[in-house]
């Protein structure tokens, strides 16, 4: 069990980490901006720090300050709570390196399930089931087109290394927005 957790979060998701670290006897260590002051879980925690001014960037995004305020304040464990850096592998990776737990998965399996594609074919080699798809990206909306035919429609067309649903295109007949399907094939760099 963990002495000592900092809650690298704010707001309800915070809360509920530091409820349940106390159900459990554990020390939370808050992380706060400076508008975030009086906020409930800077008040519910064993000792809260601020990290910086207002704007997430300089606070809750600041990799460099939470890691510092856990080295500072004994934390054996870290809680990311979601958003923010939950899903962000190389704060993961800086916490393993730093042999500070970070609570959630670890920075190899946050890059793979960060891809799509790779995500998809671990799954399958594992035998986990997943839904009619492609075997891969596709580069062309002709490709695209192609697998749809192959599947049957409903499509959902999607980036491969986009975490949410943004600017997809849905395509429920057997004509699917070519210029639409383009922007999909074409983009590449992760969101």
């Amino acid at each position: 069990m963990f002495q000592r957790i900092l809650i690298a979060n704010r707001g309800e998701i915070a809360v509920r980490i530091l409820r349940a670290c106390r159900e459990l006897g554990v020390d939370t260590v808050a992380v706060y901006s400076s508008a975030d002051a009086d906020a409930l879980h800077v008040q519910l925690a064993t000792q809260a720090v601020c990290i910086g001014p207002a704007k997430a960037a300089d606070s809750y995004l600041n990799v460099d300050a939470l890691l510092t305020v856990a080295r500072q304040t004994g934390c054996d464990a870290l809680h990311p709570g979601y958003g923010f850096l939950s899903e962000n592998a190389e704060f993961a990776q800086r916490c393993a390196d730093l042999e500070l737990t970070f609570i959630g998965p670890s920075g190899d399996v946050i890059r793979t399930m960060g891809n799509k594609a790779a995500a998809r074919a671990l799954m399958q080699s594992h035998g986990v089931p997943v839904v009619p798809g492609s075997d891969g990206p596709v580069s062309t909306a002709q490709d695209a087109q192609a697998v749809a035919e192959a599947i049957g429609y409903p499509v959902l067309a999607s980036l491969v290394h986009c975490r949410v649903l943004c600017g997809v295109p849905w395509c429920s007949c057997g004509s699917p927005s070519a210029p639409s399907l383009q922007v999909v094939c074409m983009t590449t760099s992760p969101v």
